[in-house]
């Protein structure tokens, strides 16, 4: 629970009040557009399937009413005794059988056709070797056909479709005057396209329809997909696997696989008729509604988020602001003032820090004069401790007298010390030129050298544009003792070699800085002592009391560093910004 609550208070101030706006605003607004959609969406599908239903069933009443009027025909063509007493009569002739059939047959089925323009063809096939135009033929011609056996078997009538033929027949059996034999099979060819206009006719439009017979055959299919549409169109093998296994409410489905289903079936043929029909096209109708809803929602949500942005911006940018100072305060920068005249309480935090800064900015620079004013006290104390006059004319005097007794290597060494001495003190001055600091150095070096019998060789590089450029006294000295004392001096396996390089940089804020680098080839420093080097106390002024005084006089963001690899040297590198040298310092 803790943690969850530390989460919550750790999320920024923004984003909660956006949570906050979301929850309260945009949350309830979305919950609407989607039951609105929903009721919508119902609303739509019911009354399309309603009007669908309606279709289907007027299709199916009209297609049974054809269906029973075709089936009274047959009736009264199978049970009529004139019609059983013209075929089942044993004739003395053949023209006397044509004649009978010409003058009681024929008109008879004539006129049974005129008044149904649907049926093309009405024959009777009889046992017996008969032929007489269409209307009498042998049974035999039909022994072979799919609905013999069926019409054969039953005194029923047998609807028989099919929809690659485009057929649609009736048969049934035409029993003896005795109704102990067959006389025949009593056959009526209706127009396939004229009965399943019934259905194909009343269809909507994006919808699609398939009519199985009682055997489960398809006996029509069509649909009324056009143009990109046709996509949705069905097989009747798609079909029959959607529905297949499906929950029906009252003749209804509506889950299968974005389709919903509509059947009927018909109480006189037993034949099921399927309307289908994409949900997606349906929805297409109500398109003007839904962008209206749409629009509507999405007005509402810009105005909300537009509404949460300006008053959370409103309330976050000053604390932004408040920020962004502290950070730039952190980073040492004290003059990040923010100007306001609001009272409220944001007001009154600005005001706060800015009160707060200008008094850490006033303690820090009487801390920062107060150091100042202490590591040049410690100078003055040192250069108070050398009686300058007195240490130039000893220096001279033994210069001369080992001139005259032509020491030549005492009148070197004499020379270095108090160029040496000369540069160091600087007439209690704390700045010089870059020269005048390189000169100190050398001197130094030169000193060093001789001292060491010349065990170590000095490589200078340094750029003139850097020599006019001012420096602290005595930064270059301490690096270099360090490098002697703590670098080649414990060399064993080589000479020693101290390096110093001086050339002019340009930071990234287009700075002009001085770039110093003093390296050694002597024993190096692992990478912890490397990291410590600057923070341990040392004697004099070494390494670390430069360090100190470059960063008092120049800022924090100017310091040594130091990199060193054992058993291959150290170097150290000091950077300064690169300001001409006033004489009059």
């Amino acid at each position: 629970m803790k943690k969850i609550k530390q989460r919550i208070n750790d999320i920024r101030l923004q984003n909660k009040l956006v949570i906050i706006y979301v929850v309260t605003g945009l949350i309830p607004l979305i919950v609407l557009f989607v039951f609105a959609y929903c009721q919508m969406r119902n609303i739509l599908m019911d009354r399309d399937l309603k009007s669908i239903k309606g279709a289907l069933e007027q299709s199916v009443a009209t297609v049974d009413g054809q269906i029973e009027v075709y089936d009274n025909l047959s009736n009264y063509i199978t049970f009529n005794d004139t019609l059983s007493g013209v075929l089942s009569y044993d004739y003395k002739s053949t023209y006397e059988m044509y004649n009978q059939i010409v003058t009681t047959f024929d008109p008879m089925l004539s006129s049974l056709k005129y008044f149904h323009n649907d049926i093309n063809r009405v024959t009777i096939y009889v046992d017996k070797a008969i032929k007489h135009d269409t209307t009498i033929a042998p049974i035999e011609e039909i022994k072979d056909r799919p609905f013999y056996n069926s019409a054969t078997e039953s005194t029923k009538i047998q609807w028989f479709v099919d929809e690659d033929s485009r057929t649609l027949v009736s048969a049934r059996k035409m029993s003896t005057l005795d109704q102990l034999g067959i006389l025949g099979i009593m056959y009526i060819d209706v127009d396939y396209d004229s009965m399943m206009s019934s259905f194909t006719g009343g269809l909507e439009q994006n919808c699609g329809m398939v009519v199985l017979d009682a055997d489960g055959r398809v006996i029509c299919s069509s649909d009324t997909f056009e143009n990109n549409n046709t996509r949705y169109r069905l097989n009747s093998k798609k079909l029959l696997s959607l529905i297949d296994g499906a929950e029906w409410d009252n003749d209804t489905c509506g889950n299968t696989e974005g389709y919903s289903v509509v059947k009927k079936e018909s109480s006189v043929t037993g034949w099921t008729v399927y309307v289908y029909e994409p949900r997606k096209l349906v929805l297409r109708s109500a398109n003007s509604m839904i962008t209206m809803i749409v629009v509507a929602f999405v007005v509402a949500v810009a105005g909300a988020a537009a509404a949460s942005i300006f008053t959370t911006g409103f309330i976050t940018r000053r604390i932004n602001k408040l920020k962004n100072s502290m950070a730039k305060v952190e980073n040492g920068d004290f003059d990040a003032v923010i100007n306001t005249q609001d009272k409220d309480e944001i007001g009154d935090l600005i005001h706060s820090f800015n009160s707060m800064t200008t008094q850490i900015k006033n303690l820090i620079t009487q801390v920062y004069e107060g150091r100042i004013s202490q590591k040049e006290s410690e100078m003055r104390a040192l250069r108070a401790q050398i009686n300058p006059h007195f240490l130039y004319n000893s220096l001279s005097l033994i210069n001369w007298k080992a001139i005259e007794y032509e020491q030549e290597d005492i009148s070197e060494i004499t020379l270095a010390l108090s160029n040496y001495y000369r540069t160091s003190l600087n007439k209690g001055k704390n700045i010089l030129s870059f020269e005048q600091e390189l000169s100190n150095m050398q001197s130094y070096l030169k000193i060093q050298q001789i001292m060491h019998d010349n065990s170590f060789d000095v490589v200078i590089n340094v750029s003139e544009e850097v020599m006019p450029c001012e420096s602290l006294n005595l930064i270059l000295q301490p690096l270099v003792e360090n490098a002697i004392d703590h670098g080649i001096d414990l060399l064993t396996d080589r000479k020693g070699i101290i390096t110093v390089e001086a050339r002019m940089q340009t930071d990234e804020e287009g700075k002009k800085l001085v770039c110093v680098t003093v390296s050694d080839n002597g024993v190096g420093m692992d990478k912890e002592t490397a990291q410590n080097f600057l923070t341990v106390q040392s004697k004099g002024y070494g390494a670390r009391n430069v360090n100190d005084r470059i960063r008092l006089y120049y800022g924090e963001s100017y310091h040594l560093e130091v990199q060193s690899i054992p058993d291959e040297g150290t170097t150290i590198t000091i950077k300064f910004p690169a300001k001409p040298y006033n004489t009059k310092n």
